[in-house]
C-alpha cells in the first residue's frame, strides 16, 4: 500500500497537532520631537537614570560635581538630523545662535541636542547650557524629559570640546552617550565631549 500523499489526513493513531499562530504587537515609531518629550520615552529616562546612578556608585570620579570640573571621561554629542533643525532651533537663544542655525541649514555645520531630566522627587532645577561661546536660556529641569539644541562647543573638524552646565538642581542628568548624571549642582560642573565630524546632510 502506497503511503498517504503529502497533505492528506494524518496517520490512525496520531493524533493532528493543532495549528499555533504567534503574534507580536508592532513597534511604534520613534518620536522625533524637540522640547518636553512624553510617552514611553520618559519611561524610558527613568530606566536610565536608574542605570546612571548604579553607573555613578561604580565610577564616581568622571561626574562633574558642584563647581569641579570633570575631565576623566569622554560623552559623545549627537548632531541634530536635517529635517528637525526648524524644531531643535526653537530651543536655542535666537540672540546668539542665527549663525549656528544658519550653519546647520547650509550643510556647513551641523548642530547637536541633548536631553534634560532629573529624578522624581525633590525641588525642581534651573540650568543654562555652555557650550563654547554659547550660553542656551534658563531650562527648568523636571521629571519630564526636555530635548534641547546646542551649537557644538568647538568648531565641528576638531570633533571635541567642552560643554558646562551652570545653575541648581539635584539629580540633574544630561543625556548623551553616556549619561552625564550630576547628583548635586551648585555653580558649574563639565564634561568633555566628543563627536566624529561627518557631512552634515
Amino acid at each position: 500500500m502506497q503511503g498517504a500523499a503529502a497533505g492528506g489526513p494524518a496517520e490512525a493513531g496520531k493524533p493532528e497537532r493543532p495549528a499555533t499562530q504567534t503574534s507580536q504587537p508592532a513597534e511604534p515609531a520613534p518620536q522625533k520631537t524637540f522640547g518636553t518629550i512624553s510617552g514611553p520615552t520618559i519611561a524610558l529616562a527613568g530606566s536610565l537614570i536608574t542605570a546612571g546612578v548604579v553607573a555613578l556608585s561604580l565610577a564616581p570620579g568622571w561626574l562633574g560635581l558642584g563647581g569641579s570640573v570633570s575631565t576623566s571621561k569622554e560623552a559623545t554629542l549627537s548632531a541634530v538630523p536635517a529635517s528637525d533643525i526648524a524644531a531643535a532651533a526653537d530651543t536655542l537663544d535666537p540672540a546668539t545662535s542665527q549663525q549656528a542655525v544658519a550653519d546647520a541649514k547650509s550643510c556647513k555645520a551641523p548642530i547637536a541636542w541633548v536631553t534634560l531630566v532629573k529624578q522624581s522627587g525633590g525641588p525642581d532645577g534651573t540650568i543654562r547650557i555652555r557650550s563654547g561661546t554659547y550660553v542656551s536660556p534658563p531650562f527648568r529641569v523636571t521629571s519630564v524629559p526636555k530635548r534641547v539644541a546646542i551649537p557644538y562647543p568647538a568648531p565641528y573638524p576638531t570633533g571635541h570640546g567642552l560643554l558646562t552646565v551652570v545653575g541648581e538642581g539635584t539629580g540633574v542628568s544630561i543625556f548623551i552617550n553616556p549619561v552625564w548624571h550630576i547628583p548635586t549642582l551648585n555653580g558649574a560642573a563639565s564634561l568633555n565631549v566628543i563627536w566624529t565630524p561627518q557631512n552634515p546632510c
